[in-house]
């Protein structure tokens, strides 16, 4: 088994949190992406969400771990550090992501969308949970 550290950053605005839909699976999750060896958890951050949506990455709040399988891989357990970032610039999604969602708890509550598993089970209600969504 294969273990990988993920960093993620939730990004709330106008009380919707933004979350990604790729090209090849139809859950939507939250912008991040691996931590490359030597790399901070800011660095990362930085990186991904220039890379993912084309912003750039004000400041950002310690939320939460959260291990877990990987949803498309279950040979490999993330542990999984989660962000609450304030971002500068619109979102602009890179090759990789098909498509965004400002995500409501509304849309949460009636399951509107489908969404990786560590998402809907730990971190929204988390999120929810702590009011800070």
């Amino acid at each position: 088994m294969q273990t990988r550290t993920r960093i993620a950053g939730i990004i709330i605005q106008n009380g919707e949190i933004l979350m990604l839909k790729g090209k090849r699976y139809k859950e939507l999750w939250t912008p991040g992406g691996k931590l490359e060896e030597g790399e901070s958890d800011e660095s990362c951050l930085k990186r991904e969400l220039k890379e993912e949506i084309g912003v750039d990455l004000i400041n950002s709040k310690f939320f939460g771990e959260y291990p877990g399988k990987s949803f498309y891989n279950p040979e490999i357990v993330y542990d999984q550090r989660v962000y609450i970032v304030t971002i500068e610039g619109g979102v602009k999604p890179d090759a990789e992501i098909e498509d965004f969602v400002w995500f409501s708890k509304k849309d949460f509550e009636t399951k509107k969308y489908s969404m990786i598993t560590i998402n809907e089970e730990q971190i929204i209600p988390d999120l929810i949970k702590a009011k800070n969504w």
